[in-house]
């Protein structure tokens, strides 16, 4: 394999690696905020239609077009819906 080659695999690893990553921010942030629709309420946020509590994250593997993502947050209430 020559450097040219190496290097190309290189870059190539690295940019799928930023890829996954993006996706997994993305992935996160869409989850918080179904999560924020479903209780009718933000983070900490009282309202009077409010629908229950926030009760931390459970962690997923998840495998998409852009590669295996590994630990993605999933939010979770305290009914467990």
């Amino acid at each position: 394999m020559t450097p040219n080659e190496r290097f190309d695999q290189d870059v190539k690893r690295d940019v799928q690696a930023r890829v996954r990553e993006g996706v997994k921010a993305v992935l996160e942030e869409v989850l918080e905020e179904e999560m924020t629709e479903h209780l009718e309420a933000g983070y900490r946020e009282l309202t009077p239609t409010r629908r229950g509590e926030r009760n931390g994250h459970y962690t997923r593997n998840l495998v998409t077009p852009a590669g295996r993502i590994e630990r993605l947050e999933v939010p979770r209430d305290r009914e467990g819906e």
